[in-house]
């Protein structure tokens, strides 16, 4: 896990992982023109979202959700920038 964000807006894993899920769907994702297969693990309360150069993996635990951003080198550079707009998203909602 690279990033954490603390839930603020939600009481636990099971609620936090329901909220991101409303959020984070492959439409979500064809905003920064790329398409992505979004799973979602309702046992282990893990999303990932997979696209051609990119793996992103949302884990939830019982006060925090991490956010793990695997890129292609060709999308390395914009690792700041991705993973600014997941936080602030996920700050919205968790």
């Amino acid at each position: 896990m690279s990033l954490a964000v603390d839930y603020k807006k939600t009481s636990s894993k099971d609620e936090a992982f329901s909220s991101v899920r409303e959020v984070i769907t492959p439409e979500y994702i064809s905003k920064f023109k790329v398409k992505a297969d979004v799973d979602y693990d309702e046992s282990d309360k893990i999303i990932t979202a997979t696209g051609k150069g990119f793996t992103l993996v949302f884990s939830f635990d019982e006060s925090q959700v991490g956010l793990d951003l695997k890129l292609s080198l060709m999308l390395k550079p914009l690792r700041g920038q991705i993973e600014g707009m997941m936080v602030k998203e996920l700050k919205k909602v968790v």
